[in-house]
C-alpha cells in the first residue's frame, strides 16, 4: 500500500505531463485540407469596419488530421481561385479575383472565413461585392514551423485528387443538404459578423434570404428545410445570448457534418 501510494503521483504527474507534450504535439501538425464548396449562387461579401468578409461552406478531406482552430490560415491550392466581383450601381461588373485575401477557418472544418480590406475597393468607388466558388476547389493549411506532421507532396495529391473528386460527387453534387447550407449561407453572410445584429439588419438579411431562395433553382426539399432554419433561428433570437447569425452558423454545420461523415463513410474510412 505505502509503495503503490508513493508510485501514484509519480504515475499521475507523468500521465499529465505526456498528455501536455501531446497536446502540443498536436497544435503544431498541419491540420486537416479543406474542400470548398462549389456555390450555385454568388454569395454576398459584407464590409464593415475597414475590411470585406464572406464565409464559405468546407469539409474536411483528411479524417484522421485535426480539425483547424479558429483562425488557422489557409491557402487555395492549384490554379482555381474564387470569382470575386464587384458591381457598380450602373450595372457593370468589375473582376476583384486579383485582390489579395486571407483566409482562415471560421468553424473547425466546416467554413472558412475569406477577408481582404476595404480599401482596396477604394479606386472602384462604391460597389457591390459577392463571390462564387468553382468545382473543384481546395485549400491548404499554411505551412507551420516546426511540424510534426506536415502535408507531404504525397498527402496533398491524394486529397486535392482523387478525394476531392470523392467530395466532389458527394457534397457538390449533393441537391438537399448541400443546397440548403448554401441557402442558409445566403442569410449568414447578410448579417454582421460581430455581435447581435440591429432589428432591421435581422429583418433585412431574412428578406434578402427569402428572395434568394424563392427563385432559385434548388430543389423544393433544399429550400423548405433552409426556410424552416431561418424562420426557426429568427424566432428563437430575438432575445438571448445566441445570435440570428450564431443560431445559422450552427445549423449549416450539422447539415455539412451529415454529409462530410458521408463522404468519409464512402471512403471506407468510418466515422
Amino acid at each position: 500500500m505505502t509503495s503503490l501510494t508513493k508510485r501514484l503521483p509519480l504515475s499521475l504527474f507523468t500521465a499529465a505531463a505526456l498528455t501536455g507534450t501531446l497536446a502540443a504535439a498536436s497544435a503544431l501538425a498541419a491540420p486537416q485540407i479543406l474542400a470548398v464548396a462549389q456555390t450555385e449562387l454568388t454569395l454576398p461579401v459584407t464590409c464593415e469596419r475597414g475590411e470585406c468578409t464572406v464565409e464559405l461552406t468546407t469539409i474536411c478531406l483528411q479524417e484522421h488530421r485535426a480539425s483547424p482552430n479558429p483562425g488557422n490560415r489557409y491557402y487555395v491550392h492549384g490554379d482555381r481561385f474564387f470569382d470575386l466581383t464587384g458591381t457598380t450601381p450602373a450595372g457593370q461588373e468589375i473582376s476583384l479575383s486579383h485582390l489579395p485575401v486571407t483566409i482562415t477557418a471560421a468553424r473547425g472544418h466546416n467554413a472558412v472565413r475569406v477577408a481582404f480590406r476595404e480599401t482596396a475597393l477604394k479606386k472602384y468607388g462604391p460597389l457591390t461585392v459577392s463571390i462564387a466558388v468553382p468545382e473543384n476547389l481546395s485549400l491548404l493549411p499554411m505551412p507551420i514551423e516546426n511540424d510534426v506532421n506536415p502535408q507531404t507532396e504525397e498527402d496533398i495529391l491524394l486529397a486535392t485528387g482523387p478525394l476531392r473528386e470523392a467530395a466532389t460527387q458527394l457534397v457538390d453534387l449533393d441537391t438537399n443538404k448541400k443546397g440548403a447550407a448554401e441557402l442558409i449561407s445566403q442569410a449568414i453572410n447578410r448579417l454582421p459578423e460581430r455581435g447581435r445584429a440591429s432589428d432591421d439588419a435581422r429583418a433585412t438579411a431574412r428578406a434578402g434570404f427569402e428572395a434568394v431562395s424563392s427563385r432559385s433553382g434548388f430543389s423544393d426539399s433544399a429550400r423548405d428545410n433552409a426556410n424552416a432554419v431561418v424562420r426557426e433561428c429568427y424566432e428563437s433570437t430575438t432575445a438571448g445570448s445566441l445570435s440570428f447569425r450564431g443560431c445559422l452558423g450552427s445549423w449549416h454545420d450539422r447539415m455539412i457534418g451529415k454529409l462530410n461523415t458521408k463522404y468519409w463513410k464512402s471512403l471506407g474510412a468510418g466515422t
